[in-house]
């Protein structure tokens, strides 16, 4: 699955020093919206997390994320 992404999210993400991700996705497979936190206590708000080094590591020129 590949996610799409912003750029100004990606810069956003890429300057984090959050350690996870927690984010929701459109049938588009769009972020829609997402939480960078340290710890999981949004996680039932959203449909899914990563921790956010493995994520940044997956950011690709087009503007696209790989899960």
């Amino acid at each position: 699955m590949t996610i799409t992404v912003k750029l100004s999210d990606q810069i956003r993400l890429n300057n984090s020093t959050k350690d996870f991700i927690l984010f929701d996705y459109d049938n588009n497979n769009k972020l829609t919206s997402y939480q960078l936190s340290n710890n999981l206590e949004y996680r039932n708000r959203f449909k899914t997390f990563r921790v956010l080094n493995i994520f940044k590591t997956q950011i690709n020129k087009p503007l696209t994320i790989k899960l």
